[in-house]
């Protein structure tokens, strides 16, 4: 069964960059042609409102690997504002964005032998990522109704990237919430810390990059998403299902899709002390003191070549249930994963990746809910959305929406 991984903006596609150069190391995923055709060509559509992103993507990777007509490219940039992301330019001019991008996702899933679904990746706040992201995956699933869609996206800074921000998160995760079969949230503040907290004590001098946190997000996704043991059937093929499985075992509700991850990787440990530091420094506490709760939990194990990660799953198991707060109506919160291989990180290292839907969420959602309202009560910028074709409508309805994410975590883990 194949994937077709859908980059939009800059994000998407600075993200994917890592992700393909990852996941054309992994022998698993080339050999079952899951994200890579039988001629070399990656399952992808690379999709921007301006060429310059797309354009180092291709020359630092493999140009051969893309599908020259995957490539989709815009005459103009979307102003990190997500009516001009979602509507369009709307003029004679217009670059046709959307419809280019609808028609060569068509063409890649047709050539897939068995199509299982779409993993798109973009920002939760940029122009096109957050604005064209959320159109295209309306239009996903519309189209294809039967096939599985994950939305992995990537939140701002806190502190502040664009004054449209908190407008654009609001309505790209009210659109998600209605149209994605299950959405992996990352944060660049966590991302940030986190990274700050691996490079601790050790010299280096230039700082974290955003490459550097690309990398990161990109090797959090294959730890998720590529072929495991596990699941693979006995032939030793795998057919594919690991992002689809992911969703049905972390997100067992509809109303539930956030996926919070993190991720270790080192040598020489044991599972259990991996396990814990993927969840060192793993915010467990909203503002008021009050735990955060887990409705269910994924643990991805990749460099078990010795075959110990069984006699140490039960200690892993409750680990995580201590430390992500599990829900008492979930008999089974915690399942886990296993494989042989791992290409992340250096040579002899294993890796823990861990996917929870988390009641975290809530504090992002409110954060965001919160700052949003205010300036739609004040009017400010809203002239740049009724611009563009958005709609107060459109605003009530996404406050309603991610209302309703808010309020289904809290009755969950009550």
């Amino acid at each position: 069964m194949s994937s077709v991984v859908l980059q939009v903006g800059q994000c998407g596609n600075q993200v994917g960059q890592h992700f393909w150069t990852q996941v054309l190391k992994d022998r698993a995923a080339t050999e079952s042609f899951i994200f890579v055709h039988r001629d070399e060509k990656l399952r992808s559509v690379n999709v921007d409102s301006e060429p310059k992103v797309i354009r180092r993507l291709i020359k630092d990777t493999k140009r051969s690997s893309f599908r020259e007509k995957n490539v989709v490219v815009g005459k103009r940039g979307r102003g990190t504002n997500w009516a001009l992301g979602y509507n369009g330019l709307r003029s004679d001019t217009d670059d046709k964005l959307l419809a280019d991008s609808m028609e060569a996702l068509r063409k890649e899933v047709e050539r897939c032998d068995c199509f299982s679904g779409t993993i798109v990746l973009h920002s939760l706040s940029g122009g096109t990522g957050s604005g064209l992201g959320s159109h295209l995956c309306e239009l996903i699933r519309e189209e294809y109704p039967m096939h599985y869609l994950l939305s992995c996206v990537v939140g701002p800074h806190s502190s502040g990237e664009s004054p449209l921000q908190h407008y654009n998160a609001l309505m790209c995760m009210a659109w998600l919430q209605r149209y994605a079969d299950g959405i992996v949230l990352f944060n660049n503040d966590e991302v940030l810390y986190r990274l700050q907290k691996k490079l601790k004590g050790k010299d280096t001098d230039s700082g974290i990059s955003l490459s550097n946190m690309n990398q990161h997000i990109a090797s959090c996704l294959c730890g998720l998403l590529l072929p495991v043991d596990s699941i693979t059937p006995k032939g030793g093929h795998s057919i594919g299902m690991e992002p689809w499985e992911l969703v049905r075992s972390v997100c067992p509700m509809p109303a539930l899709k956030f996926m919070h991850v993190t991720q270790a990787v080192r040598s020489k440990v044991s599972w259990e002390t991996l396990t814990s530091s993927a969840m060192y420094g793993l915010k467990r506490h909203d503002s008021n003191g009050k735990l955060f709760s887990s409705v269910s939990n994924l643990v991805v194990a990749r460099g078990d070549s010795t075959g110990m990660f069984p006699s140490q799953a039960i200690k892993v198991e409750d680990k995580v249930k201590s430390v992500y707060n599990c829900v008492k109506w979930n008999p089974y919160p915690v399942d886990c994963w296993t494989d042989r291989q791992n290409i992340l990180g250096g040579k002899g290292c294993s890796s823990v990746t861990i996917a929870a839907n988390s009641s975290n969420i809530v504090e992002s959602a409110e954060h965001i809910l919160t700052q949003a309202r205010l300036m739609y009560d004040a009017g400010a910028y809203l002239h740049w959305y009724w611009k563009f074709g958005s709609s107060k409508e459109q605003f009530e309805e996404a406050f309603d929406t991610v209302s309703e994410i808010v309020t289904n975590y809290k009755e969950a883990v009550t």
